[in-house]
């Protein structure tokens, strides 16, 4: 964890406080280093950008506030369309949360202190016009991603490996990948073909997508392991 990071938690865990939105890759480590002390809290289904909080008994509304941002259902906006607009009025990205795209409206989760700030000023993303609105935490929609189970055999639960059979890839091409560092496991980026994968991970791979091993299970006669993966679609 991040030397900064961590004595801020740590910080917050005593003060029984809530900080702002963590990296996947900040959060999955807050969740190994506080384990059933820490809570964290997206406003999204399954959110990827959470906010930790250190409070026994909370309000979600007092950590997190959502924004329902409205446009034309002809123009066409992207998460980075939304994202760049709200950074380009000074906000930090820290106070920002994830953001769903509909035909026609986008949803921001933020941190209460910026929402008032946001729709006042966030009246544009491009050359397109937004109106913002604040909405209940309860109306954001449900982004939980669909996964498409597929079964397949490794050698080992290595990384490379697992990779490999995942994107379905040479391993010559799985180990390049790897070199580049292309892949993130556990939301963290690896270099090491050697990694043991474990039932859970999530592996991504910049530019092609993300998997996630389901299951691993028993051997075939050959030795191999059978392995559902769980590919995002």
């Amino acid at each position: 964890m991040d030397s900064i990071l961590l004595p801020h938690l740590r910080d917050l865990e005593r003060r029984g406080g809530a900080g702002t939105f963590l990296t996947p890759a900040e959060a999955a480590e807050a969740r190994r280093t506080f384990g059933e002390g820490i809570r964290l809290e997206g406003g999204f289904e399954e959110a990827e950008r959470v906010v930790p909080v250190f409070m026994r008994d909370y309000d979600r509304e007092e950590i997190l506030s959502a924004i329902e941002l409205r446009f034309r259902t002809q123009d066409s906006l992207s998460h980075r369309d939304i994202l760049g607009a709200a950074l380009g009025l000074g906000l930090e990205r820290s106070v920002l949360g994830d953001i769903a795209i509909e035909p026609g409206r986008a949803f921001l989760a933020c941190l209460p202190r910026v929402s008032d700030f946001i729709i006042e000023n966030l009246t544009k993303a491009g050359n397109v016009g937004l109106q913002a609105v604040v909405i209940s935490l309860d109306a954001l929609p449900n982004t939980s991603k669909t996964l498409r189970e597929r079964r397949g055999t490794v050698a080992s639960l290595r990384l490379d490996a697992v990779l490999s059979e995942a994107f379905r890839c040479s391993r010559g091409t799985a180990e390049e990948y790897l070199r580049l560092g292309l892949v993130q496991l556990r939301h963290e980026e690896c270099r090491s073909g050697s990694k043991q994968v474990r039932e859970g991970d999530i592996i991504s791979l910049r530019g092609k997508g993300r998997v996630k091993l389901l299951e691993a299970g028993s051997e075939t006669r050959k030795g191999r392991i059978w392995i559902t993966i769980g590919e995002y679609v």
